[in-house]
């Protein structure tokens, strides 16, 4: 019985923890490159304040799927978004960079998920999108939200409402 009880808290203590042991191994090969040379040239390390931490989508449109984690500057201590694109320049906004109505600090971020290719999205100003690439939705749970997607290459901020 002690052996079964022990089996359990060490399982329970497992799960409860894999949240924040992520290694940079445990990406794509590609990834993992990209992201060891971004998070030394930055000072950014991978905040786990969110489940999940890391979204898959093709948000360049070029077919290979990229992925966008929550990050940190370690430096600041603000929050903000990676992309790690196939092949191309990673791009961050937030984590001490302005951008969009969102900021320097996307701390306020409690929701977070992808939006397929090919959905419109509105706005209260009447301002609608269709997405081209995978977007990304970003919001304060019960107040505002956007939609970051990319066009011509660079990262575009649509507000939803406040």
């Amino acid at each position: 019985m002690k052996r079964v009880i022990i089996l359990l808290v060490a399982l329970a203590l497992n799960t409860a923890s894999a949240q924040g042991t992520l290694e940079p191994a445990q990406f794509p090969f590609w990834a993992e490159q990209v992201w060891t040379k971004l998070a030394a040239e930055k000072s950014l390390q991978i905040s786990t304040r969110l489940n999940p931490f890391v979204w898959r989508g093709d948000f360049n449109g070029d077919g290979r799927q990229d992925l966008a984690m929550l990050i940190l500057n370690t430096k600041t201590k603000k929050e903000g978004i990676a992309f790690l694109l196939q092949g191309k320049k990673p791009v961050t906004v937030g984590a001490g960079q302005d951008f969009g109505n969102g900021g320097d600090n996307f701390s306020w971020i409690d929701v977070w998920h992808v939006e397929d290719r090919g959905t419109g999205h509105g706005n209260y100003l009447g301002q609608s999108v269709t997405l081209k690439v995978d977007g990304l939705m970003v919001a304060k749970d019960s107040s505002a939200s956007a939609l970051i997607y990319f066009r011509n290459g660079k990262p575009v901020w649509h507000q939803y409402g406040d």
